[in-house]
């Protein structure tokens, strides 16, 4: 608990009502309001928390934090009138939990793809310079052999002060995290004081929330703003939007890619049996090393988590006995099961991910039949759709196009954006029912194919018209698997 005035100390906000409460806790759900609480009237793109005061008061809130003119005030209530309520709720979330982060070695990654990956196997090597830490992101809170779900890649400012300050409780130290552009617009990560952050790619993804590739550059831009003199900025130098991250960055700013220049360089990445080799150049001292990270692009992403590891001031030494032993990660290019047919799942669901998988699968198993399964998200950008089509058929020998998260969308209409794209030469078939999807693939398939399923990964919901079902890929995979034999 924390008095309102401790709260409020160096904030410029109007109030009106008492002052001198205790706080029990900060909350933007009215449903979870209790009494004592701190309410955050949030406005979203389907949602007005003004709305929901009311409902808010009655579940026992005592403060109320508003950026629009309310119906009724409570005399019984303090409000607190501010220019953007959720541009001071992390400050606020911040102080109410005494700043968790200040007492961690935080690490935020920021980029189109390639994000969870990459707090994976930065989580890996620290573990092996005997640092544990805990990630944040796409597949949850894990820290400790514990897993949490989440419902964003970045948590609500509130919801991820509370997980950092529950995480330093319990000894943790240091924290990776996933950073998306939708948190950095919404001020979801600030007061986060961020040790380093990692810039993995730009590509094609959420222009329906951001309109235009400019805009989402400048989204991400915004991590790189934040940081400290003290702290370092790790981006991409292949990448076109490498360089505008860091344009405006206080930090010390240092590259990682194949081009020359870059700090830490990637200069030989071969496969060699079921490892590949990789030779880096850095600062320190150039290294040789055999990796169990599949595709150049798990090359890129293990490349940036050496690179910050070793910007921290970690000896290579310290970590490279972890090198060959790179965790798998949920839905991330993972094979299910071990028969003739391989059959792999995978997260991605924007067409240079999508490319980068297959691409990667190709390299693999050159002279194996490919087939593949998607679909793409309904209510989100529709230009990647025919894009994905396009990819999906010039790369597989057989494609089979089905739903994703439809979400309120008709998901007729999102296949027949798909279809757009298609290669027309190209054999493909619909089967809107996703499972179904899956075994028919499964059913097609002969000892050396490989099948894909791409999209959803890790996920085990489908959502359909608002609400969402249970489903995931590897059970769906697993299920025709053991019903016949392989």
């Amino acid at each position: 608990m924390r008095e309102l005035t401790d709260l409020l100390a160096e904030s410029n906000v109007t109030i009106t009502g008492r002052v001198d409460r205790i706080i029990t806790g900060i909350t933007y759900d009215s449903r979870a309001t209790r009494t004592g609480n701190i309410f955050f009237a949030l406005r979203g793109e389907h949602f007005n928390g003004h709305k929901f005061v009311k409902m808010a008061i009655e579940n026992g809130a005592s403060v109320i934090v508003h950026d629009q003119d309310l119906s009724h005030y409570d005399p019984k209530v303090t409000y607190i009138r501010v220019p953007d309520a959720r541009a001071i709720m992390p400050h606020l979330a911040a102080e109410f939990y005494r700043f968790p982060a200040e007492e961690m070695l935080t690490i935020g990654i920021t980029g189109t793809n390639g994000k969870t990956t990459t707090t994976y196997y930065i989580q890996h090597l620290l573990a092996g310079a005997h640092l544990q830490a805990a990630i944040i992101g796409t597949t949850g809170v894990h820290w400790a052999g514990q897993v949490e779900s989440l419902t964003h890649t970045t948590p609500e400012s509130v919801d991820l002060q509370a997980i950092l300050a529950d995480l330093a409780v319990h000894g943790c130290s240091s924290a990776v995290m996933e950073v998306s552009s939708h948190a950095l617009m919404q001020h979801r990560a600030d007061d986060l004081f961020f040790n380093a952050a990692i810039f993995t790619n730009l590509t094609q993804d959420h222009l329906d929330y951001h309109a235009t590739m400019e805009a989402y550059a400048r989204a991400k831009q915004v991590l790189f703003n934040q940081l400290s003199a003290s702290a370092v900025a790790v981006i991409n130098s292949d990448d076109p939007y490498g360089e505008l991250m860091v344009e405006n960055s206080p930090a010390k700013v240092v590259r990682f890619g194949q081009k020359s220049g870059s700090e830490y360089r990637l200069a030989q990445f071969e496969l060699h049996d079921e490892l590949t080799h990789m030779a880096i150049k850095t600062p320190k001292g150039d290294y040789e090393f055999d990796t169990n990270a599949v595709g150049l692009y798990n090359g890129y992403n293990l490349l940036a988590a050496i690179s910050v590891v070793m910007e921290l001031g970690y000896e290579f030494s310290s970590f490279a006995h972890h090198l060959g032993t790179l965790p798998i990660v949920p839905g991330r290019l993972q094979q299910i099961g071990k028969t003739e047919k391989r059959v792999f799942i995978d997260y991605a669901h924007t067409p240079n991910a999508m490319e980068t998988v297959l691409e990667a699968l190709r390299s693999f198993y050159p002279s194996s039949r490919l087939i593949t399964v998607f679909g793409c998200g309904g209510d989100r950008d529709k230009g990647k759709r025919p894009k994905m089509g396009e990819i999906a058929t010039t790369f597989s020998e057989y494609t089979i196009i089905t739903d994703d998260n439809p979400r309120s969308e008709s998901a007729e209409a999102i296949i027949r954006d798909i279809i757009a794209g298609c290669d027309p030469q190209s054999d493909f078939e619909i089967i809107p029912h996703r499972k179904g999807a899956i075994q028919r693939a499964l059913t097609l398939a002969t000892d050396d194919t490989i099948v894909a399923v791409l999209g959803k990964g890790h996920e085990n919901y489908q959502e359909i018209r608002g609400t969402r079902y249970h489903f995931n890929d590897t059970e769906a995979i697993q299920s025709y698997q053991d019903e016949n034999g392989n």
